[in-house]
């Protein structure tokens, strides 16, 4: 039986409703998981746990990925981690996208995490500005007491029992960033339970809370070792034979997600600890939760302790069903206690196993990706029970309609509803909720604080099915999702995005305006209902009115297999570089690496770009190249490039000019790296983050900084982020070092950049930070560019 359904319009202001099951949130998710019987039976056990965890460090891939799922799996205890920022100023190893884009990449990695380590994650709206050499950098960009706050605000709604931080507030956290979590989280452990501290979130539902302890994971990261055994310690390395896995073989599966990092790690088995220093609150002594009733006699309930332990016994995994009367009445008994954080937490966890145990399945769907507000939107509803039980559809809510449906479940029999509906013409596109307002320098303008920790929007449109069982009633809300089948991956589920009627799109992200002569700048006029316009403008000054408003925007989508597919709505918007700069005509060949703008910037100074893949690496195919660039950390991605050194010394040899950007280290694999014909090795913790430091020219009259472009210190104005990173060191003699710069208090530093003549032509390794400089639309960077591919022939 179909039911076909029209609405006329649907209310842009809709009830938030969360659905998780067994701590997943199929909201994140973009393909369907129903939990099976080894799931649930595991969800049942969580039940008999009431303690919590709150985890705390600054990014994504800070977590302590082998003791989350320990945490989360055998120790049954409720398990979260916030990072302060979403990683935003790092490097990306998959593809080109950079800042806000490259957080929201990070946002999802750490949900995909989640999803196996089965913990839940928390953001605070800090910005992550780039690496940080000292934590009062880090407070001093940030704003201390908006972190701060943030940070109080999730404690006092999530109510941790124990706070673990991964970094200390001092040097020995490696980074400005780690340290200030540190900082942050121990400022935090006492300002939650004041009550004179951010006392307007005491009016919006939350209560002080004071955790027991604060605690210091103490690590061993090779060169740095904090652990000791006088430390309290645990033992972590465990076998969970509901998983099939070590908690080392999912926390690795966890840290692969970190897919933009490179972060893929090996399955550890065996022996495994983790140690803990304290630093506030009492010490434990045989347990992390010392002192803490994790009973339901924190409730004031030691009977439904009982009740919990007597289900567990009951459970039968192969027939789960059966154990749903038993889990409906501990929901009546677990409703029936005082409103607390445990309530509605065990709550929401019971009615999902109700579900899970019952063989439930609901999904709403459309067979459109995306929607334009004033549309229609045509949705299938599929509802399955797959499980002999007394139950039966009572109504549907659904986007403007409420349904009363009053049918009987039958055992794996599908009821199917087709519906459509208006969207509303004021419902808002679905920009995330941190990039709303711009921007500013070190934070997200968030301050909804029903926002705040929050790792990703709601779903604009959702269904909520009631299901009677046994007599009692049950809400499943359930996101509507776009579907489609892939004919290698088969069903895809991915979020519906709301898009603007009308977007403007430039051609380019940045234009070069060369000795003031004017421009040509081409865009398109989007109309989603409409005809889509290509215009072009001619541009005089570099200062001239943009042809579009201020107020437009364009879509930009991320897709990768790992995550759902994303969109934002940056400003419709173009740089316009006023540049004067010489650059003659040559061929030059890119080696693409962990994803840089380099090629498109060749482009805009008149290079002929030609991409090289492995097999074009002959000397006949190079001897047709004026130079060659390297992307970022393509060393440490490709083998066959240090195979191929002896050819691409050749090349240089010949009159080629071979200019390297940034390595991460000297390893590709398990091999070292070779690198033209000279050695020389990278030190990762050398780098220059200060971005408007002094540059000193210490040889002036080198070509690098005179030819074809006259190089001086303005065009080392206004860069961005950093101006250097994993500089060079253990330097062979033939190498020139033309440039020195160091960040405040430190010793100058000359191994951003080395030039080298081999033969007829020039090895260079550049470690300044031109990828990040050329899409900013930094002058200099483009003359540098220029400078490096012409170097002189010798």
């Amino acid at each position: 039986m179909q039911f076909s359904l029209m609405a006329n319009n649907i209310h842009n202001s809709m009830k938030k409703v969360l659905l998780l099951i067994i701590g997943v949130s199929l909201f994140n998710c973009h393909i369907y998981a129903q939990q099976n019987a080894a799931s649930i039976y595991a969800g049942i056990k969580k039940l008999s746990v009431m303690g919590s965890v709150l985890y705390i460090a600054a990014h994504p891939d800070d977590e302590n990925n082998s003791f989350l799922p320990y945490l989360t799996k055998e120790k049954n205890y409720r398990t979260a981690y916030l990072s302060l920022t979403r990683g935003d100023g790092g490097q990306n190893l998959i593809g080109k996208e950079q800042g806000v884009e490259l957080g929201l990449i990070r946002t999802q990695e750490l949900l995909a995490a989640r999803r196996i380590d089965g913990a839940e994650q928390y953001f605070s709206t800090a910005y992550e500005f780039g690496f940080s050499k000292s934590a009062e950098e880090a407070l001093s960009i940030w704003d201390h007491q908006k972190v701060l706050s943030d940070v109080v605000w999730v404690i006092r709604k999530f109510q941790p029992d124990i706070i673990i931080t991964r970094f200390p507030g001092d040097a020995r956290a490696g980074h400005g960033h780690h340290a200030a979590s540190a900082i942050i989280a121990n400022e935090a452990f006492l300002a939650a339970s004041d009550p004179t501290k951010f006392p307007e979130q005491l009016k919006l539902g939350v209560t002080v809370w004071k955790a027991k302890r604060i605690l210091w994971n103490t690590f061993n990261f090779g060169s740095i070792n904090t652990t000791n055994n006088n430390q309290f310690k645990l033992e972590v390395g465990g076998y969970n034979t509901l998983e099939g896995k070590s908690y080392g073989e999912i926390g690795a599966e966890a840290r692969t997600m970190h897919k933009s990092q490179g972060e893929g790690r090996p399955r550890r088995r065996g022996v495994s600890y983790e140690f803990f220093e304290t630093t506030g609150g009492d010490a434990p002594q045989n347990d992390l939760l010392d002192g803490i009733d994790i009973s339901w006699s924190r409730l004031g309930a030691p009977l439904i302790q009982e009740q919990v332990t007597s289900i567990i016994k009951q459970y039968n995994i192969e027939k789960p069903a059966a154990i749903v009367p038993s889990l409906i009445d501990l929901y009546s008994k677990v409703k029936a206690l005082p409103n607390s954080v445990w309530k509605n937490y065990e709550l929401q966890q019971i009615q999902n196993l109700i579900k899970d145990a019952a063989g439930l399945f609901i999904e709403a769907t459309a067979q459109k990706a995306q929607v334009i507000p004033g549309e229609n939107l045509a949705i299938q509803i599929l509802v399955n029970q797959r499980a002999d039980l007394t139950s039966s559809i009572m109504n549907i809510q659904m986007p403007a309609k409420d349904t009363s449906i009053k049918r009987p479940l039958l055992n794996n029999q599908n009821v199917q509803i087709d519906y459509s509906f208006k969207v509303a013409s004021n419902t808002t596109i679905s920009q995330p909720y941190w990039l709303l307002k711009p921007k500013m320098e070190g934070m997200f303008d968030v301050s909804d604080y029903t926002l705040i920790g929050k790792a990703e929007n709601d779903p604009t449109f959702f269904i909520t099915v009631n299901v009677n069982f046994n007599g009692t009633d049950f809400a499943y809300s359930q996101p509507i999702q776009y579907k489609y089948t892939d004919p290698t991956k088969g069903d895809v589920y991915q979020p519906i995005a709301v898009i603007p009627a009308k977007e403007i799109k430039y051609d380019k992200e940045v234009y070069l305006m060369r000795d003031k002569k004017p421009i040509e700048i081409s865009y398109q006029q989007i109309d989603h209902q409409g005809i889509t316009e290509h215009k072009k403008v001619l541009i005089q000054s570099s200062h001239a009115e943009l042809p579009t408003s201020s107020d437009a925007i364009f879509r930009k989508t991320i897709q990768y297999d790992h995550i759902p597919t994303l969109n934002y709505f940056p400003t419709a918007t173009t740089k316009i570089v006023d540049i004067e700069v010489r650059a003659k005509k040559a061929k030059v060949g890119y080696i693409d690496g962990a994803g840089d703008k380099l090629p498109e910037a060749l482009t805009a100074l008149g290079y002929q770009v030609v991409n090289l893949k492995e097999s074009d690496i002959t000397i006949e195919n190079l001897s047709t190249l004026d130079a060659i660039v390297v992307g970022i950390r393509a060393y440490n991605m490709y083998e066959w490039i240090t195979e191929k050194n002896d050819i691409i010394n050749q090349f240089i040899q010949q009159g080629g000019n071979y200019i390297v950007q940034y390595l991460k280290s000297n390893q590709v694999g398990i091999n070292k790296v070779k690198v033209g014909p000279y050695a020389f090795s990278v030190n990762a913790s050398k780098r220059v983050t200060q971005e408007n430091v002094p540059v000193d020219f210490i040889l002036p009259n080198h070509p690098i900084l005179n030819t074809p472009n006259k190089i001086t210190s303005t065009d080392f104005e206004h860069w961005v982020q950093e101006r250097s990173t994993y500089q060079a060191e253990n330097i062979d003699t033939h190498f020139e070092m033309p440039l020195s710069m160091h960040d405040v208090n430190e010793p100058a530093s000359n191994g951003s950049l080395l030039i080298a003549p081999y033969g007829k032509g020039n090895m260079v390794y550049a470690s300044i930070t031109l990828f990040r400089q050329l899409p900013a639309g930094n002058p200099g960077a483009y003359k540098l560019l220029a400078n490096l591919v012409e170097l002189p022939k010798h």
